[in-house]
């Protein structure tokens, strides 16, 4: 009787995982819809100069994005896609209206997602959006292209108004001096956002103040 109760109690474990694994879903970012470059603005990153073509490589990027309903259902056992790799997910709590906490005690799988504008959850880290590749472009560097700077080079503090600078003083920085590190805190930092023009050319480049720079 007794061998009895235990198989009993062992088939009812491993049927109560069976269906857990089951029914646990997996979540993925918001699916990335292709954007006309004419007249629009992206987030960017600035990778480099070729002088030979004259030419900038600029990384599309935007915020990973997940939708409000799966978010407002994930529960523990599930798993989230992000950052390029799947999380399982052990804890989830509500930190406040609009803000989630995943794994918060486990720092590798720590996930952080706020509400955005939308309605929609952005996954955080460190204070920054995890961002996703939208595509990798050369543009060509026309004459009235504008780089406008709103970080002090000097001090890297952040300012009220730009500094304007011409596509040649752009380009004259980036011949000597590594993406990541042109005028003082870089390109590369998802501290950049850059504009086309109704002809689909580069416009302008415009850099701001982000902390963790």
């Amino acid at each position: 009787m007794k061998r009895c109760s235990i198989r009993i109690l062992l088939f009812a474990a491993i049927f109560t995982l069976m269906c857990s694994a089951a029914s646990a879903q997996t979540i993925t970012p918001v699916d990335i819809e292709p954007v006309a470059q004419k007249q629009a603005s992206f987030y960017a990153r600035i990778l480099g100069y070729h002088e030979e073509s004259n030419t900038l490589t600029v990384e599309l990027i935007l915020p990973e994005i997940f939708s409000c309903d799966a978010v407002e259902a994930l529960r523990a056992g599930d798993i989230i896609y992000t950052n390029g790799r799947e999380v399982l997910i052990e804890t989830i709590e509500s930190v406040e209206w609009g803000s989630y906490f995943i794994n918060e005690v486990d720092e590798p799988d720590f996930v952080s997602l706020v509400m955005d504008a939308d309605g929609n959850y952005r996954t955080k880290h460190y204070g920054d959006y995890v961002w996703s590749t939208l595509t990798e472009i050369e543009c060509p560097v026309r004459e009235s292209m504008l780089f406008l700077d709103y970080i002090d080079d000097q001090t890297g503090n952040p300012l009220e108004l730009p500094v304007v600078h011409t596509a040649r003083e752009l380009t004259e920085e980036m011949l000597f001096t590594e993406a990541n590190e042109a005028f003082t805190v870089g390109l590369t930092c998802n501290n950049v956002y850059i504009t086309f023009d109704e002809e689909g050319n580069l416009a302008t480049i415009h850099r701001f103040y982000v902390p963790w720079q």
